[in-house]
């Protein structure tokens, strides 16, 4: 195993995988284990994985040490969004009453997410909450950058087509 290459990846990438578990609802100390023992494992078992599938492998063993963590704390997954970015291009001077609508926003959205299928909800963080290219996007769940187009077209269709049923 190449240290320089690991460390490159690591440097790279696990400041990505923290914030998308941060996002999901981890800890701060769970997130900062979770990439931690996820490196861990890879290097342990990386002698069958071909360099250009280690960011994909090291973020499918995150995704399942996360899953264990939640379920062995007994706890459901909740997105969290950053209200103050995703809302910061409609409003430059809030009021108290549109403080109030944006939190409700927050939680249907938060909702709606948590609707739709678990590819489509970490395609739609990872795009519009991290605000990753598609190629990046690519890279991380080790897929084709047009099947992450495609997936990511259908994920907003899905998401519109929950929202309009909830909020119709």
């Amino acid at each position: 195993m190449d240290s320089r290459f690991l460390l490159e990846v690591y440097n790279k990438q696990a400041k990505m995988i923290y914030f998308y578990l941060r996002k999901n609802g981890c800890s701060h100390e769970d997130a900062e284990d979770i990439v931690q023992e996820s490196y861990t494992k890879y290097i342990a078992y990386s002698s069958g994985v071909p360099s250009d599938k280690a960011l994909s492998y090291i973020f499918t063993i995150s995704m399942n040490e996360f899953k264990k963590t939640l379920k062995k704390k007994g706890k459901e997954q909740i997105i969290s969004i950053n209200e103050l970015h995703f809302w910061s291009n409609f409003s430059n001077d809030e009021d108290t009453e549109e403080s109030v609508l944006h939190n409700e926003m927050n939680e249907e959205i938060s909702l709606v997410l948590n609707q739709v299928k678990e590819v489509y909800r970490q395609l739609l963080v990872l795009k519009y909450e991290l605000e990753l290219s598609y190629k990046e996007i690519a890279l991380l769940l080790g897929m084709k950058e047009e099947t992450v187009r495609t997936y990511l077209y259908r994920a907003r269709k899905d998401f519109q087509e929950k929202w309009r049923n909830t909020n119709g």
